[in-house]
């Protein structure tokens, strides 16, 4: 094998553009989590209320359970439309971005429930 002096800098090139393609990768996969899981909790805050509220609950309770269950800095909105129960979370994140130091989303979810008594076994 013959050797050459810019044998070595080539595969610190290698390695370098490596660790930089993983650590993209990485802050990629990141932020997505950050978003499915922003989405997740917000969906499931909204589906909690409106459940609650389809229920028999008061809306100010749902509306609080709601609140405990949303991400921090999220704004709600709680009421009834046509026979159903309509609760709506918003919440607006920051991701952290390479290049403009940080990206904006807004999440908007509004989930629509029918008004019905929730009815057990023991009702007969």
């Amino acid at each position: 094998m013959s050797w050459h002096p810019e044998r070595g800098s080539v595969l610190a090139a290698d390695l370098l553009l490596g660790c930089a393609i993983v650590l993209i990768l990485s802050m990629a996969a990141g932020a997505a989590g950050m978003i499915i899981d922003a989405g997740q909790s917000t969906r499931e805050a909204a589906r909690t209320g409106a459940v609650a509220i389809a229920r028999g609950w008061d809306t100010d309770g749902a509306a609080s359970r709601v609140r405990a269950l949303a991400l921090p800095g999220a704004s709600t909105s709680v009421g009834y439309a046509g026979g159903h129960a309509l609760v709506s979370v918003s919440v607006t994140m920051a991701l952290p971005h390479p290049v403009a130091r940080r990206l904006v989303m807004s999440i908007d979810v509004t989930e629509s429930i029918p008004i019905a008594p929730y009815r057990s076994r023991r009702d007969g």
